[in-house]
């Protein structure tokens, strides 16, 4: 059983709005939570996360900003796209 977001009823049901008006990328994005992120106490002025596929699974790890190729694909920005939260390993 899923449930519904109780908080911030206002922001989601705006966000679903978006997506009823732009239905093309409703296979495309999805509206992420930090709260496993936060829960981890991630920084993200200092840390990025970085995925990969492996056996069927998404692998993600948080490394150093400094440390990341520029020239991987963000998944996942922050509110206003100033700053990549979560990067796709390059293809090897």
């Amino acid at each position: 059983m899923t449930c519904m977001p109780d908080e911030d009823v206002e922001f989601h049901n705006a966000i679903k709005d978006v997506f009823l008006k732009y239905p093309e990328a409703q296979r495309k994005y999805a509206l992420s939570s930090l709260e496993l992120e936060d829960e981890l106490e991630i920084d993200f002025d200092k840390k990025v996360g970085v995925s990969r596929v492996e056996d069927g699974k998404i692998i993600t790890e948080f490394v150093d900003r400094e440390s990341v190729i520029r020239m991987q694909i963000c998944l996942k920005w922050n509110f206003d796209y100033t700053r990549c939260l979560h990067w796709k390993e390059a293809k090897k």
